[in-house]
């Protein structure tokens, strides 16, 4: 059998967090230079090196711009229901008290009136 080759000094994922801690706001192409430019005879598989970088940024807490993330922001479409006579009776109703600031006075003054 043949030996192995000794094992190499050069650990990638040791090194991402070793950039990371330094510069959290570096990017992966910035990660990648300052690797190949401190070990010139690495050879960097890039989709390996991408998930050993977003995951280290990861597990240092680093955050990501959160640009995609689309969670809890959903709208409700369906309002209060409201049916077109009862829109038909307030339009008359504002039209009869001579516009919208008034008809919200007449609304005040009645609900003040009101005993509950």
């Amino acid at each position: 059998m043949t030996k192995k080759s000794p094992a190499s000094e050069f650990n990638m994922s040791e090194t991402i967090r070793e950039i990371l801690t330094e510069n959290p706001k570096s990017s992966a192409q910035e990660a990648i230079d300052v690797i190949l430019a401190k070990n010139p005879k690495a050879k960097i598989n890039k989709n390996s090196f991408n998930v050993a970088f977003y995951t280290g940024r990861k597990k240092l807490g680093i955050g990501s711009s959160k640009r995609g993330r689309r969670v809890g922001v959903r709208k409700s479409v369906a309002g209060p229901k409201v049916n077109l006579e009862m829109l038909r009776s307030a339009a008359r109703f504002i039209g009869d008290v001579g516009g919208a600031d008034a008809a919200l006075e007449a609304i005040k003054q009645v609900q003040a009136v009101q005993l509950r």
